[in-house]
């Protein structure tokens, strides 16, 4: 039995580089709030991570770092590793907010598809091609 599924490349292309822009963005704002907001991303850190930093210049590294990697992940640019970046990033994310979920707060199931596409996006990296400076 075949188990292959024929997909219209076009639309496999357009879905996933869709998927790689609305992922771009919200890495984008997160990214930012490193930069507007400092005292924030420490809180988070500390209140998500149990990472304490008592300088914001670690953020800004740390927003530097991320900024170069995901300006690299909406170019296309080494998939394996910048896809692969934003995958774990962003599960660490969903599953250190597990005191949300169990407080029913809504808003953080939000990152529960976003976490599924990061995964989808990371499979099927080699047939995300539209728009990107890589292979």
């Amino acid at each position: 039995m075949n188990n292959t599924i024929s997909v219209n490349k076009n639309k496999l292309e357009t879905s996933l580089f869709l998927m790689r822009l609305t992922i771009f963005i919200v890495m984008l704002v997160w990214t930012l709030d490193k930069f507007t907001n400092p005292d924030h991303a420490v809180r988070i850190m500390d209140g998500f991570y149990n990472i304490s930093l008592s300088s914001n210049t670690v953020i800004m590294i740390i927003g530097i770092l991320e900024m170069l990697i995901i300006i690299a992940f909406m170019a296309g640019l080494w998939k394996k590793y910048t896809y692969g970046f934003v995958l774990i990033l962003h599960g660490l994310s969903t599953f250190s907010s597990w005191k949300q979920y169990i407080n029913m707060d809504l808003l953080f199931y939000a990152a529960w598809p976003m976490l599924a596409a990061c995964a989808a996006l990371y499979m099927l990296r080699d047939h995300d091609v539209k728009y990107t400076l890589g292979k």
